[in-house]
Parts: structure tokens; sequence; C-alpha cells
């Protein structure tokens, strides 16, 4: 009797603790506004993919996305709207990734997609203009009709070369190299634009 209750009791123990861990993981690694990867997810994912594909050679790649005309919807609507603005978009992008791409919020309205599939290099680029496509267009949001667009841009990097501050400092360029005119920038905002560090 004594062993069974104190083998109960150091099962649910161990279920307490895994499941704290859990939650203490997911926290650590999700972005707590739109649910998700963050920038350290993404780390260590880029890391542990980089080092499995040492052996193949196989790229990794990253889509870098911005979320175009976002200071104005802010100054129009209020950081309220643009928080939900933010949180449909990262609902659309989670739906819109599959295995082997990680959707990640770097910070403020900057997205990124890690491509850990096998034919990262190969797809990269499509996959840019695919997601692009499909988060386009007027949505209703906290009662007003928002018009949505990204601007997004590939790179991709063999296991052996750079490092993801890199990586995403290529996509920012290539990125920044599909921006609409530059008319829809505020007066304020800078013309131009600072390498995306890691």
């Amino acid at each position: 009797m004594l062993a069974e209750l104190a083998l109960g009791a150091t099962t649910l123990s161990t279920t307490t603790t895994g499941l704290w861990a859990h939650r203490l993981w997911r926290r650590l690694h999700t972005d707590p506004l739109t649910g998700l990867a963050n920038r350290a997810r993404m780390h260590r994912t880029f890391h542990r993919t980089r080092w499995l594909r040492r052996r193949t050679g196989a790229p990794v790649g990253v889509l870098l996305l911005d979320v175009d005309r976002f200071k104005q919807v802010n100054d129009t609507h209020g950081h309220r709207i643009g928080d939900q603005v933010l949180g449909q978009i990262a609902t659309e992008l989670h739906a819109a990734t599959g295995p082997g791409e990680l959707p990640v919020r770097l910070h403020g309205d900057e997205l990124a997609v890690l491509l850990t599939r096998p034919d990262a290099g190969r797809v990269a680029e499509t996959r840019a203009e695919q997601i692009r496509r499909t988060i386009r267009g007027p949505r209703a949001i906290g009662g007003h009709t928002i018009e949505l667009s990204l601007s997004v841009g590939a790179a991709t990097t063999n296991p052996d070369d750079g490092s993801l501050s890199d990586l995403l400092a290529l996509a920012d360029q290539r990125m920044y190299a599909t921006k609409p005119s530059r008319s829809h920038r505020g007066r304020n905002e800078p013309t131009d634009r600072k390498a995306v560090t890691s």
C-alpha cells in the first residue's frame, strides 16, 4: 500500500513537473501578442537545423515579412487596432505555413518564416510570393476595414556559411526591394533601413 502511494506520488510529481516545464518552455519561446514563435525559438531551431544539415549541405532559408503601412494603421486607428491587425496576420500566417516552416514574430510589425524544410533553397522565393498573395486585401478588424499587405524578402544559406544575423540581413535587403512606393511611409519614418540583427 505504501509502495503504491509512493509510486502514485512520484508519478503525479513527475507529471506536474513535466507540465510546468512545458508551460515554461512555451512561455520562453512564444510571442505573447501573436502566439507565434519568438526570436529565441527561431535561434534554437536555426542552430539545431544547421547542425543537422552539415552532412547533407541542404540550405536553411528565411522569409522576412513587414506589414505595409502599419504606422498609418496605428496613427489612424490606435495601437489596440494595430495589435489586432498583427493578431490577424499571425493567424493567417500560421494557417499558411506547413511542416518545416516556423512562423516567427521578431519585433513590432516584423515577422519571419524560418524554412527548415529540405527543399528550402528551391522553394524560398515561391513561398515568399505565395504568402504575400495569401495575406493580402481588406479585412474587417475591430470594426474597421483594414487593407492588409506584406513586403516579403527571401534568403537562404548553406549550413557552413553565415549566421542567422547574416541571413536576416540579406532577407531584409531583399524585402525592402519589394516594398511598395515609399510614398506610404510616414513623414517621421526614416528612408533607410537598418539590417536586422539577431
